[in-house]
């Protein structure tokens, strides 16, 4: 409510002061002038704080022709024009979606069409009739003219500087060099304006376009607005003066005129800076959308030998825009030397035939780094169809060819591991089908064995690929349930009781709040990878024991360890190491659930260089009161 009274009496104040001011022109008849900023001020005033606040036009309308010489039954009835002309062109404008930064073509044309040359025709008509009925006009079509100009110079003036004023444009031009630049511009206006206008050069008003021009071209819509009032204040004033001497017409006849031609010029500035503020922003939108999908374009200017590259292209080729002129040779130094000769070939037979063209092939930014683009171009050529251009595009394809390398490293560690647990059950399979009967019940148990052991390998395998699907896709919960973490990695250390290699457990009576399931997976996980990696008859390790606010278990195994560079990466998934690639097993789908796990319990898993030999593999597990 505050807000709302506070509003309400500004408007309405300024509106008085705006009117008392043009009424009290020499050009002014009566309470007719062909100066009305009033209609602006209001016209903004609803679109900026909401059309219920009409009531402040309407009085500050009533006051300020009350004041003014009108009858007060003269000065309600004009303010009943008044206030609909506001509250209908706010109402119209807003339907059409109006943008306050007036950075829209169609936003210029909404308001010079609805703003400026509609909503007047109301009030222009309403306050003529009133007059006329009292008795007060004589020429009702010379005063409905000057009504209506007065009126709508005032919305295309006026509304627009209060607008763009409330979207601080000074925001969008930071740097101290543009403010200076803006606060040249507008003396330079102010000045030249003053000198046509005042000063006698009445008859060069041309030179003034250029710096109007300058304004708009480069603070766009928020330079022609403030230029545009600038340069039509001191016009008029000027004509108000009598400094332009322009046929035998009087003051106000004059001021008609010149309005008349300062509105084609606002309008021009006003959609140019539109234009302009579009582009710009289409630029802009270009260059996101290039960010976002890592898509640069290019072009060739074959005769000149000269390259221009997006900025995008510039960030992905690592090279500073602007930092030397591009030719072909200066691009292809950039090539990686293995795809040097299939750039010339593919660029040369474009060239050749005048086709299309699609590669993908390496470059080499700056310190090294490799990346992989996909580049689509086209050559243009004139009209006796010798080239003269080359355009196109070029994408960063680097995650995507990781990822293929990636999918055939999975499907290759996969395949391995389902092909040798399968081959060992189809092969004892068989054995007891067609000789069952033949072998001792030594032989059948060792087979059982064999498959029980392959089918719980198999079973693992798939296990960890739906969990990593699960964490994938997010749908994997944590249950904690209060568990002793001794005998949970006990339990799971019995079922890997064997003679070749053997488990030594130490453990430590902790009590936690854990998800059973998941525990006995971590440990599972790397008890299978500690036995993929130890050699026959080494001991494996595993430890549970204290650590500060938690639990640590450790699996220590005697393989070739985990070099430094390796160890972070080893819980990556789909990363073996350099020794798990060698020798072709595991399908590091293991150790980045481990990681995972321990994560989702407020953990974290690494690996250690074990002094025996071999690594040490720790995750460390927080306790009710040491997770976060």
């Amino acid at each position: 409510m505050v807000r709302y009274v506070l509003s309400a009496v500004a408007l309405a104040g300024t509106y008085v002061a705006a009117a008392k001011l043009g009424i009290e022109l020499s050009v002014a008849q009566g309470v007719i002038t062909p100066v009305w900023a009033p209609t602006g001020i209001a016209l903004a005033g609803l679109l900026l704080f909401g059309r219920n606040r009409w009531p402040a036009v309407a009085a500050g309308a009533l006051i300020a022709n009350a004041t003014s010489g009108a009858s007060l039954l003269d000065a309600a009835g004009i303010s009943v024009g008044n206030t609909l002309e506001a509250v209908v062109g706010a109402t119209l404008l807003l339907r059409a979606d109006i943008r306050p930064a007036l950075d829209r073509v169609r936003d210029v044309f909404a308001l010079v069409v609805l703003g400026a040359l509609v909503s007047p025709v109301l009030a222009a008509s309403n306050g003529v009739g009133v007059l006329s009925l009292s008795g007060e006009v004589h020429d009702a079509g010379t005063s409905w003219l000057l009504w209506w100009i007065g009126d709508g110079m005032g919305a295309l003036i006026v509304t627009p500087l209060l607008l763009i004023a409330t979207t601080c444009p000074w925001r969008d031009f930071p740097r101290p060099a543009q403010r200076l630049e803006a606060a040249v511009i507008g003396a330079a206006i102010a000045g030249v304006s003053a000198t046509v206008f005042f000063g006698g050069g009445w008859r060069y008003p041309h030179v003034i376009f250029p710096l109007l021009v300058w304004a708009t071209l480069r603070f766009r819509q928020p330079g022609a607005v403030f230029g545009s009032f600038l340069f039509t204040a001191i016009a008029v004033a000027g004509a108000i003066h009598g400094s332009l001497p322009l046929g035998e017409h009087n003051t106000t006849e004059l001021v008609e005129i010149v309005e008349g031609l300062l509105a084609a010029v606002v309008v021009s500035l006003f959609l140019l800076g539109a234009v302009l503020t579009e582009r710009v922003r289409a630029v802009e939108g270009l260059a996101e959308a290039q960010r976002v999908a890592h898509v640069g374009s290019w072009e060739w200017d074959i005769a000149r030998d000269r390259i221009t590259w997006s900025e995008e292209l510039y960030r992905l080729f690592g090279v500073d825009p602007g930092s030397r002129r591009l030719t072909y040779e200066s691009y292809l130094e950039r090539i990686h030397p293995d795809d040097l000769q299939l750039v010339r070939e593919t660029v040369d037979r474009a060239y050749s035939e005048r086709e299309p063209f699609e590669m993908e092939h390496r470059v080499l930014r700056p310190g090294g780094d490799v990346r992989w683009l996909h580049g689509h171009g086209r050559v243009i050529t004139d009209e006796s169809g010798a080239p003269v251009r080359m355009v196109g595009t070029s994408q960063d394809i680097t995650e995507r060819r990781r990822i293929e390398e990636l999918r055939e490293s999975i499907l290759s560690a996969v395949s391995h591991e389902l092909r040798t647990p399968l081959t060992a059950i189809v092969g004892f399979a068989l054995t007891l089908q067609e000789r069952g009967l033949e072998l001792t019940p030594a032989t059948r148990v060792q087979i059982v064995d064999h498959l029980n052991t392959e089918a719980r390998r198999l079973e693992r395998l798939l296990s960890d690929l739906l969990d990593l699907d699960r964490l994938r896709h997010r749908a994997s919960s944590v249950s904690f349930r209060r568990a002793d973490l001794g005998r949970l990695v006990a339990g799971v250390v019995e079922d890997y009781g064997s003679d070749s290699r053997p488990v030594s457990l130490e453990i430590d009576e902790i009590e936690a709040d854990v998800d059973a399931p998941k525990v006995e997976r971590i440990v599972d996980n790397l008890l299978a990878n500690a036995f993929r990696h130890t050699p026959a008859g080494a001991e494996v390790r595993v430890r549970v024991t204290r650590s500060d606010g938690g639990a640590v278990i450790s699996v220590d195994d005697r393989g070739p360890g985990v070099g430094p560079h390796e160890r972070e990466a080893i819980f990556e998934i789909f990363q073996r190491g350099t020794a798990g690639m060698a020798a072709a097993r595991g399908t590091g789908v293991g150790l980045a659930l481990v990681a995972q796990f321990a994560a989702l319990h407020g953990g974290r898993a690494w690996v250690e260089e074990n002094p025996g030999g071999g690594a040490s593999f720790r995750v460390f597990l927080p306790t009710a009161s040491g997770r976060q």
